[in-house]
């Protein structure tokens, strides 16, 4: 960012540092922004903050000058024993209190801007001086900078409080208790994509010498939302400053699972496919629309592989929004009605602006949101195939507006599951924003299209008129699993032990991790002083399918916790604890005990919900083996207390109690839902929950004879006048 001088102050006769920056790397707005902020700063009068003397610009180089402190980083001389570093991240606190009592959070916090003079005072420098994100970009969009210690917020451009501080703190904690950052390996996007959605493998389990209760500390300051964060510096002062913080024998603390000592989260042996789906983002920026078509069998790393890519649309100021197929029918355009209703509640409250008739067809999808737009008429009605022109004319607009405030990444995951009108809109909006900053992609199985006519159909159109860019993800190859299974352990992986999983898995990652973590949890590889070990390659028991290895490791819980999961799995790949504990009969301290026990055996993970706790299984074959392990009657009971959940908790939701009710066998209430969510749903006496193959067939009627319409949705005569169109267009 600049160079730093040492210098004398005649006027005042003292000694001072001035930091010249350079003013190619801040532009206009960077040098105003820097002038404001070091005029906040130079109001702050704290001994653990480096006073801010002046600012301003000679011949347009901007300059802050500072007090001078005589000392060493702490990433020149980290203290090395516990005490000393809680004793620095106390000062450290008081620091950042003192700092974020003003509204200036320190946005850098880092090793080399906290500096300790002789007496052992620590210094905060550099309050996020014209730093942000796009000061860590080149115009070429590469990162710059340091992104070992950033928050997942400030990386994705997010609204952010001084609680991004204490993440960085954590990640400062972690290193110094430790010796090693917790997320270090790969180039700087990698970093940031293991900021945002790797688990922590918790400082205990580097280093044994680390307390109990700062183990739990650093963890907590290391929560990817900020809400499960402390709330202040002063809270993690306090909690510093306890007594028994440094007792290795606290009570009450757990041992650490050994699973918790696997690294998760890692993005290895797709490399190259990232590399390709970056160069089609970058054909988006220059105004170039693209279509990307992500195929691979399922547990493959198709989503895997869109999160990255999503990472980076976000670091680089895209927006990245995730519309999800499910196996079970669903509402018409439902994975284009998830990315509606994200986009216009966000743009209620940001001042999104669409013209009314716009808006007036797309709240039709998420009719939902109607309440944030109460001005807003419904559009008159016209002829079937007419109104569906004008949806998706004004679809083509949504995705417009969007990419014009922020390049747009929109993404139909798992679209073999996608009824026909989704795939017919995804169609027409490959033709229609090539002229936008817009990539559109689609994620899909390939062992599904000889049960997804419409779209196998929907592909061969997209060939044809060479709308997309295919990216078929293989198995991994021998050298890939090693490396897979390198970063898992994090040590080298022994030629016999590679030969074993592979032979097994075939290559297939999700199912090398799902191995890996029974037969850690089985206790056939363990861990000791010096690092892993495991039984023979004849002792070993290797899982023969991901689904043996899922049930292995969750027939290992207690009962209550299986039957918990059982539930949640009946609730959807994503559920959230109010509606999960007003289904289930365990008492709420037990649901709690379940959901953390199956957290740390990473079969789910907590993602950021609106108003209460969600949650999210890491896979999608996880809940789905666990479904399909429920017998049929007791499945149906299970849909049945959650349809009554559902009513309690968002009684809304009409078609998630449509569905629900449905799977519990009970038409009558399943076809009234449906009746009041805009559709009929034919009765079907003696109906079986579908299986597998079944759930994810759609129609394979002939042309021009009526489909075979996913039952969930009905026929689209039953549906209202914006979603119908004529039958013979449906292919």
């Amino acid at each position: 960012m600049g160079t730093v001088y040492r210098a004398h102050d005649a006027v005042l006769d003292r000694q001072v540092a001035i930091k010249v920056l350079s003013a190619a790397e801040l532009g206009t707005e960077g040098r105003q922004r820097m002038l404001r902020e070091a005029q906040s700063i130079a109001r702050l009068g704290h001994p653990n903050i480096v006073q801010v003397h002046d600012a301003g610009e000679i011949d347009h180089l901007p300059f802050v000058v500072m007090q001078l402190v005589d000392g060493t980083d702490l990433h020149a001389a980290p203290p090395q024993a516990l005490p000393d570093i809680v004793g620095v991240a106390v000062q450290i606190c008081a620091a950042l209190e003192h700092a974020h009592n003003h509204v200036i959070v320190h946005r850098d916090l880092k090793p080399e801007n906290v500096i300790v003079d002789a007496d052992g005072t620590a210094k905060l420098v550099d309050f996020g001086i014209a730093r942000s994100m796009a000061s860590r970009m080149t115009a070429e969009g590469e990162i710059v900078g340091t992104v070992f210690y950033l928050a997942p917020e400030i990386a994705l451009g997010q609204e952010l409080d001084g609680r991004a501080d204490l993440y960085s703190l954590g990640v400062m904690l972690y290193e110094l208790a430790t010796g090693e950052l917790p997320f270090a390996l790969g180039d700087p996007l990698a970093v940031i994509s293991q900021h945002i959605h790797a688990s922590v493998v918790p400082p205990r389990a580097k280093n044994d010498e680390v307390p109990p209760r700062l183990d739990d500390l650093i963890l907590r300051l290391m929560e990817k939302s900020p809400e499960n964060r402390p709330k202040s510096s002063g809270e993690v002062q306090k909690a510093l400053e306890r007594s028994d913080l440094l007792d290795p024998h606290a009570e009450g603390v757990r041992e650490i699972a050994v699973i918790r000592r696997m690294t998760r989260g890692r993005f290895v042996g797709r490399e190259q496919e990232l590399t390709e789906a970056v160069g089609l983002w970058n054909r988006a920026l220059a105004g170039q629309g693209q279509l990307l078509l992500v195929s691979g069998e399922p547990g493959i790393g198709k989503t895997r592989l869109i999160r990255e890519l999503s990472t980076h649309v976000e670091v680089t100021g895209g927006r990245s929004l995730i519309g999800e197929c499910e196996s079970e029918g669903r509402a018409p355009y439902a994975p284009f009605a998830q990315i509606i209703r994200k986009s216009l509640r966000q743009g209620s409250e940001n001042g999104f602006e669409l013209p009314e008739f716009v808006l007036g067809d797309l709240l039709e999808l998420a009719p939902e949101l109607k309440p944030y737009y109460p001005g807003v008429s419904p559009n008159p009605r016209l002829e079937p195939e007419a109104e569906q022109r004008r949806l998706f004319e004004h679809m083509v607009t949504f995705c417009r507006t969007l990419s014009e405030q922020a390049p747009l990444l929109l993404v139909i995951d798992d679209a073999h599951w996608a009824d026909s009108g989704s795939l017919s809109l995804l169609r027409y909006l490959a033709g229609r924003t090539q002229n936008q900053r817009t990539l559109l992609a689609a994620t899909y199985r390939e062992v599904e299209l000889d049960e997804a006519k419409p779209f196998h159909e929907a592909l061969l159109e997209l060939n044809r008129k060479r709308l997309g860019t295919r990216l078929k993800l293989k198995r991994f190859d021998q050298q890939q699993a090693s490396s897979l299974l390198a970063a898992i352990f994090e040590e080298e992986i022994t030629p016999e032990f590679l030969k074993g999983i592979y032979e097994e898995t075939e290559g297939n990652p999700f199912f090398i991790e799902e191995v890996c973590k029974a037969l850690v949890e089985s206790g056939q590889v363990f861990h000791t002083e010096n690092g892993w070990d495991r039984l023979s390659m004849e002792e070993l028991e290797i899982p023969q399918s991901v689904r043996v290895a899922i049930q292995s490791r969750v027939s290992k819980f207690p009962e209550a916790y299986q039957d918990a999961l059982n539930l949640a799995a009946v609730l959807g790949r994503e559920f959230d604890f109010d509606t999960l504990a007003a289904a289930s009969e365990l008492d709420e301290d037990t649901l709690i005990e379940a959901l953390e026990t199956a957290e740390q055996a990473q079969l789910i993970e907590e993602v950021s919900g609106v108003g209460g706790a969600t949650f999210s299984f890491v896979h999608a074959l996880i809940p789905t083996t666990l479904a399909e392990g429920v017998r049929t009657l007791r499945r149906r009971r299970l849909h049945k207390r959650a349809a009554e959940a559902i009513e309690h908790t968002r009684p809304h939701d009409l078609e998630d109690l449509a569905h629900h009710y449905e799977e519990a066998g009970d038409e009558e209430r399943a076809r009234s839902y449906y009746a009041r969510a805009g559709w009929k749903r034919p009765s079907r006496p003696g109906r079986r929950p579908p299986s597998r193959t079944a759930r994810s067939t759609r129609s394979t009627a002939s042309p021009g004879a009526t489909p075979a319409w996913p039952a969930a949705v009905g026929t689209p005569e039953t549906w209202p006048a914006p979603l119908r169109r004529p039958l013979t267009a449906w292919s």
